[in-house]
């Protein structure tokens, strides 16, 4: 009779005489190409302005409006999400004592002014980065008059990308290629 030992060393001596089993790599591919991988900008996407709203205010009142400020922050959302998200930060402010919405309004301008996710368009070789669209209504509070998101400097400014069509389209092209009533673009630090 073979001992758990010598039938642990026969199993093992089977598997090592056995041919090796050869692995191979898959690749993404689309139209029989292979997809190139571009790395993201993850930092884009959690800001630290959403770690100061978190801390902002009790209850967790803040931490429910952290995590839904970065939905609009990416780059399939409609074009005034990030501005309606930053609207409602001040009107949850509003609930709050003089210190606690006072910060929270100037979370809430920072947010509207941090740059938004938008994907590089692959259809060029190499690929163009784009700029976010601008938002063309009138912010409810009026503490976000004239903010904007931020735009990479590295982005081609003459190129845009429109969450609506999911395509490119030119500076000029539409009227939210520019920002609202003359809003001031600011170029991102990230």
């Amino acid at each position: 009779m073979l001992s758990l030992t010598r039938l642990g060393y026969l199993a093992l001596v089977l598997l090592s005489a056995s041919q090796s089993a050869v692995g191979r790599e898959l690749w993404l591919e689309r139209d029989g190409r292979a997809i190139e991988l571009n790395p993201r900008r993850f930092g884009q996407n959690h800001p630290a302005v959403l770690t100061k709203l978190r801390a902002a205010c009790g209850k967790g009142v803040c931490a429910k409006l952290a995590g839904a400020a970065v939905t609009p922050l990416l780059a399939a959302q409609p074009e005034c999400s990030q501005q309606d998200m930053a609207d409602q930060i001040i009107d949850t402010a509003k609930q709050f004592n003089g210190t606690t919405q006072a910060a929270m309004i100037a979370i809430a301008q920072e947010y509207r002014q941090t740059e938004k996710n938008t994907p590089p368009d692959f259809k060029t070789k190499p690929p163009t980065l784009r700029n976010s669209v601008f938002c063309q209504t009138a912010p409810r509070n009026a503490e976000l008059n004239g903010l904007v998101q931020a735009q990479d400097p590295a982005n081609d400014p003459n190129t845009f990308f429109d969450p609506a069509t999911k395509a490119s389209v030119k500076l000029g092209a539409q009227a939210n290629t520019r920002p609202f009533s003359g809003a001031g673009v600011v170029a991102s630090t990230e």
